[in-house]
């Protein structure tokens, strides 16, 4: 028995500071964890956003590439996009993965629309104008986005 009390003497449990320290530790693994997937998941969003963005100006430039000469064409120089892409009257909607008359997708989170100009100098060149929009863009002061580029006729 006198052995036993020895020990008993001996060993120490934890201290009330060294238990709450301990807490402070894993509360702030804790809140950098969470922290952390926070920032990933708004990392992830982003990059579908401009991903699907990406993509979908890809499929509708290739589309345009492969087909301009069965497109109308507008020849009205001194308006050119301004007019017939009003960002309130874009013709398309688009979401991931989905490219559809607006009539048939009013959730989609964009709309687009373009216009095919012949270059006046260069036969068989044509500049198309594409302007899109996305519920995202609104929070970062963008009411929409122009990408213009260059297709020739087969």
């Amino acid at each position: 028995m006198r052995k036993m009390t020895g020990m008993l003497k001996n060993s120490r449990g934890q201290s009330l500071v060294e238990a709450l320290v301990g807490l402070g530790l894993i509360v702030i693994v804790g809140f950098a964890f969470t922290g952390g997937m926070v920032s990933l998941r708004n990392t992830t969003r982003n990059t579908v956003e401009v991903s699907s963005t990406d993509k979908q100006i890809n499929d509708i430039a290739e589309n345009i590439k492969a087909g301009v000469e069965n497109y109308q064409v507008n020849f009205d120089y001194k308006e050119g996009a301004s007019s017939a892409l009003a960002p309130d009257s874009l013709p398309m909607a688009w979401d991931n993965g989905i490219s559809v008359p607006k009539e048939q997708c009013e959730g989609c989170a964009g709309r687009y629309g373009f216009t095919i100009q012949p270059y006046e100098n260069y036969r068989g060149l044509y500049k198309v104008t594409l302007r899109m929009t996305h519920t995202s863009w609104k929070e970062k002061n963008e009411a929409f986005r122009d990408y213009v580029f260059v297709v020739s006729a087969k």
